[in-house]
């Protein structure tokens, strides 16, 4: 029997439907349709709109509501049935799904590969501003003060979601490169947060000057082991034009108090970090750490006796600007002394992150 013929899939993902609008043009050819999601209307109306396009121009049109719920899920759940419906018809050879602004590509793509046989994730492509970038990165500003919010409950931040973005992308297509000062270092930025990625410079009309669909490159493992939860060696890049990543380790626990009233200092001049913290008053936890801009979190990832790691903290850290010793020294101080590792009972240390962290099993 021969194997059933998987229809291409290129996902657009981007802030900006201004500076997506000329690069989704560019995709679409007399084999293509595209589906755009909006969510103009969705603080006013509950409602995400959505047309289909090709070449010909707009085929269909419609939307789908959401609740005070997951609207990224509610959105997952409405859009596969509207895939198939298309995929069926057997008229095309390549689907673009542009994906609302504020919509991370990893939980639409986890979902086509585990649900569609019938597509094949060829590629995500995220439009990023090269005037915005270091700033959006670099900020606290939620989507929700935006307008952007994928409903009531999503209180992430503008640096998170385009960190996500980024790094879980194959093209990286730096619109306003013309505008931009120095469009080496931004390259340099978005290759020390996804060096899986490949950038493309768009020309002052927004139109990419390379590929940016149907290019093969999407690899649903390889993007999920650098979108884990891990922090590693092989995340570091080679430092230039003012971009550095550097790795922090330890195989001493953190004191919580001082971790707590250090995350400030943690995350100047810091506009990704990711990792795993081992908290003294929590010695069986493996905790994950993720900072966008000036925002952290940390959210538990079991124990660390269902892993083959020894307790450590491990975190990778990328910025502009940043000075490595600083911040080597800032997550020191932070680290048990001897005398407390000698001394405390560990686990009576006061818990400032006990509404954040579940209690240990």
């Amino acid at each position: 029997m021969a194997a059933q013929r998987k229809t291409p899939l290129t996902l657009l993902v981007g802030l900006s439907t201004t500076l997506r609008d000329p690069v989704l043009a560019s995709m679409i050819d007399a084999g293509t349709v595209a589906i755009v999601v909006g969510q103009d209307e969705l603080t006013t109306r509950g409602v995400l709109s959505w047309q289909v396009s090709d070449a010909s121009g707009p085929i269909d049109a419609g939307e789908f509501t959401v609740d005070d719920d997951c609207g990224s899920c509610q959105l997952i759940e409405s859009l596969l049935p509207l895939l198939e419906t298309l995929i069926a018809r057997e008229h095309w050879q390549h689907v673009v799904l542009a994906a609302p602004p504020a919509m991370e590509a990893r939980s639409l793509a986890t979902a086509l590969v585990a649900t569609l046989p019938e597509v094949a994730v060829d590629t995500v492509t995220c439009v990023v501003d090269a005037v915005l970038l270091v700033a959006q990165l670099s900020g606290d500003e939620l989507l929700a003060e935006r307008g952007l919010a994928l409903g009531l409950p999503d209180r992430r931040n503008v640096a998170e979601v385009t960190a996500r973005q980024i790094e879980y992308a194959d093209v990286c297509v730096l619109a306003n490169a013309h505008r931009a000062a120095t469009p080496e270092r931004l390259h340099n930025l978005l290759l020390h947060l996804n060096p899986r990625t490949t950038v493309v410079d768009a020309d002052p009309a927004g139109v990419p000057t390379q590929a940016v669909a149907r290019t093969e490159r999407f690899d649903f493992a390889a993007a999920e082991a650098w979108a884990g939860d891990l922090a590693a060696q092989d995340r570091l890049q080679p430092s230039g034009d003012g971009v550095t990543t550097v790795l922090w380790r330890s195989t001493r626990p953190l004191h919580p108090a001082r971790l707590n009233d250090a995350l400030e200092n943690i995350v100047d001049g810091v506009v990704r970090s990711r990792g795993v913290m081992w908290l003294a008053n929590r010695p069986t936890q493996r905790v994950r750490w993720e900072s966008a801009g000036y925002s952290a979190s940390l959210g538990t990832l079991g124990e660390w006796a269902d892993t083959e790691h020894l307790a450590e903290c491990t975190v990778v850290a990328t910025g502009v600007g940043l000075d490595p010793a600083r911040l080597q020294s800032v997550l020191d101080a932070c680290l048990l002394t001897e005398l407390e590792l000698a001394s405390l009972d560990w686990q009576t240390l006061d818990d400032p992150f006990a509404g954040v962290l579940p209690d240990q099993r």
